[in-house]
């Protein structure tokens, strides 16, 4: 049952996640005023914190309790994808000072949903022409061909999506 399974996040598969020390000398973090839920795990408290721009994911190491203040440092893995963290970092420091959260600029993510949309075309047995229209919206097949031309590449990219998996569209953000 999806409405009591135990959410589990990892930076091995959502570069987002934001490995944390929890203790003295960090800032702290106030966590009456803001929607999450918690999961522990080992030595591991996964925190998932609901703000308006998106869930962000914490993974605090070397914690007890943290039901209502927290001093934190965020630790940076070199061995994943630095952005994506330190985008999350940037997102905890609006947080914990009151600022508005930044906006990602991420290029790959339009095009990932676009992908995604595709295979649901597919799936129900859309024509290149209705992906084209129906998805990108445009002229058929529009000045150079270019809308077809489009669709043509995003098929392929779709169907390797599709057989992969989820896995394979969060590490294609990356």
């Amino acid at each position: 049952d999806c409405a009591r399974a135990v959410p589990l996040w990892d930076g091995a598969m959502d570069p987002s996640v934001l490995d944390v020390s929890v203790g003295a000398g960090g800032s702290m973090l106030d966590l009456r005023g803001v929607h999450h839920r918690q999961v522990v795990m080992d030595d591991r408290r996964h925190i998932l914190l609901d703000l308006p721009a998106g869930t962000l994911q914490l993974d605090l190491i070397g914690v007890a309790d943290c039901s209502r203040f927290v001093r934190l440092r965020p630790l940076l893995d070199f061995a994943r994808h630095v952005e994506p963290q330190v985008h999350s970092v940037r997102r905890l420091f609006a947080l914990i000072n009151g600022a508005p959260e930044p906006v990602a600029r991420e290029a790959v993510l339009p095009r990932l949903v676009a992908a995604l949309r595709v295979c649901d075309a597919l799936a129900d047995g859309a024509s290149q022409r209705d992906i084209g229209l129906g998805i990108f919206g445009d002229d058929w097949p529009g000045d150079g061909e270019h809308l077809k031309s489009r669709v043509r590449r995003m098929i392929p990219f779709a169907a390797v999506l599709t057989r992969v998996g989820p896995r394979g569209v969060l590490q294609a953000r990356n």
